[in-house]
């Protein structure tokens, strides 16, 4: 144990002589949190209405056609998506439905038609869009022969997670957090130690392989926390924000680390060359960023795309800090906090065997 904390206590040491890089690893989800946050909070364009046309005619088409707003609204064909579901998540704000006979009646032909609008009250633009929806049925309704209401716009109010597009984004931030300082570090530190032959004089002193990994686990782990904490902060007095911290988040954040560790440790086996290792390190985490569920959910993307999300480690790693943070579904978060676990004693034992001392 004394060789662990010694090893904890000198790279601890080494990492805050490098201030650029202290600065930068410490700082980087504080800033990315800050940039992607002030970008949802003044976003422009047009809102989006989701409709399920269930008439399929050239009547419901027209009214469709009715509610896009140049710059202000534009529909989108929820057909073959779960609707209800989307809206309980929070990843639309509004959906309609227009029921079948309809164009019967704007013939004439049929009784009313309800054209229900199912809205989440705590999004901002649900009010605008239910709004929008009914003045267009009311303009219809003024073009249809007749003084009586033909189509009546019935909004229905849906309990959802109320989770906004920052909260959804905020845990995959963190997520992106740990894969970048726990991947950086571990391969700049092991491309480096290989290069001016660290790996040959340790191998020579009583310190074991598993001890010295531990030690730089441990040493991640406190860096990562620190750079979790100053996001927080910034959460909470930005952007006033407060999610939910408790042990089971620690942990998930913890075995995020050992499986971006291993996952580092994994890549520089095979770096030799140290002026590479950056390089490669941000080819990997840079793609995973967009394709792990960080700021869009993994079901809107394309089928190839969820195949890679799936085979992240850190799509499970945002999931469970979604679920235990923000939404509080403590059983999912178990879920991916289990997968994790699996996940990090995977990469972490593969990373030991290929890390090789003597060889290096």
């Amino acid at each position: 144990m004394s060789r662990i904390l010694s090893e904890i206590k000198y790279s601890l040491l080494q990492f805050a002589r490098n201030r650029g890089s202290m600065l930068f690893i410490l700082g980087f989800p504080m800033l990315l949190f800050l940039v992607i946050g002030f970008m949802y909070s003044t976003q422009g364009g047009p809102m989006t209405l989701y409709y399920a046309d269930n008439d399929g005619s050239s009547a419901s088409a027209a009214f469709v056609q009715a509610l896009n707003i140049p710059g202000a609204v534009e529909t989108v064909d929820g057909s073959g998506s779960n609707l209800s579901q989307m809206l309980k998540d929070g990843k639309i704000a509004a959906y309609v439905v227009i029921p079948t006979g309809f164009s019967a009646t704007t013939q004439g032909s049929g009784p009313a038609s309800r054209v229900a609008i199912y809205y989440d009250e705590n999004q901002a633009s649900s009010g605008t869009l239910i709004n929008v929806v009914e003045q267009v049925a009311e303009h219809k309704n003024i073009q249809l022969s007749g003084a009586s209401e033909k189509i009546v716009v019935v909004p229905q109010k849906t309990a959802t997670s109320s989770m906004s597009m920052l909260e959804f984004s905020f845990p995959g931030i963190l997520g992106i957090g740990i894969m970048t300082t726990a991947i950086s570090l571990t391969v700049g530190v092991n491309a480096k130690n290989r290069a001016r032959g660290v790996f040959r004089k340790l191998a020579t002193t009583p310190i074991s392989r598993i001890e010295w990994n531990l030690a730089k686990i441990a040493t991640q782990a406190i860096v990562t926390l620190i750079a979790i904490a100053i996001a927080l902060v910034a959460a909470v007095l930005v952007f006033g924000m407060h999610p939910h911290i408790d042990v089971l988040v620690i942990v998930l954040m913890v075995f995020g680390t050992i499986a971006f560790v291993g996952l580092g440790m994994i890549m520089a086996a095979f770096l030799k060359n140290e002026d590479t290792a950056a390089s490669a390190a941000s080819m990997l985490t840079f793609p995973l960023m967009f394709l792990s569920g960080a700021f869009f959910p993994v079901d809107n993307m394309p089928e190839a795309f969820q195949a890679i999300a799936a085979a992240s480690p850190l799509t499970y790693v945002n999931a469970g800090l979604r679920d235990l943070m923000i939404s509080g579904n403590t059983s999912d978060g178990l879920v991916n906090l289990a997968i994790v676990a699996v996940i990090a004693a995977v990469l972490f034992a593969v990373g030991v065997l290929l890390v090789k001392w003597k060889e290096a």
